[in-house]
């Protein structure tokens, strides 16, 4: 008997990953220009310099920033704009 070819199958999963990040600015998310200052302060590595062009958080497909009272609890934040360096 023949054997029967296996079929090769693929799985997939959508991850998603917070980042926190403080700014210096009260901002309200949800307007496009609010966002979008807080996806520049994130496309930053932790010591400050601008991340390279393969980075995970230059290359998001979708976003949702929320405010981190709800979520963040005592946890450290990843950029902050002190840290940003020009």
């Amino acid at each position: 008997m023949a054997a029967e070819a296996k079929e090769k199958k693929s799985f997939k999963y959508m991850v998603t990953m917070r980042w926190y990040i403080e700014t210096d600015e009260e901002l309200v998310p949800g307007a496009a220009e609010t966002d979008n200052k807080l996806l520049e302060i994130l496309r930053h590595r932790k010591d400050g310099s601008k991340s390279c062009s393969t980075c995970p958080t230059r290359n998001n497909e979708g976003y949702s920033i929320l405010d981190y009272h709800y979520f963040m609890g005592n946890k450290d934040s990843y950029m902050s704009t002190e840290l940003i360096k020009e």
